[in-house]
């Protein structure tokens, strides 16, 4: 995906960047998108994930419908 046009596909409206935060264990992290089907951790629970593959999420939220949209995409990390 080229650059991102936050404009809102519901009501054209421009969106509000931001990102969805992701608890758990007593921490709070950027929910991220991880490759493949989950495979389930049979002692402990939860599943088996492998960090370096984890592609951090950024979403945009439209003010005027709230419609929200994210994007797995590592470049928007760096924007500012």
């Amino acid at each position: 995906m080229a650059d991102l046009s936050p404009q809102c596909p519901k009501c054209e409206q421009l969106m509000e960047r931001g990102y969805r935060p992701d608890a758990g264990h007593g921490y709070v992290l950027l929910a991220a998108w991880a490759p493949g089907a989950p495979e389930v951790r049979r002692f402990f629970g939860g599943i088996k994930v492998r960090g370096e593959a984890l592609v951090p999420m950024q979403a945009y939220r439209c003010p005027s419908c709230g419609f929200v949209e994210c994007y797995a995409q590592p470049a928007l990390e760096r924007r500012s």
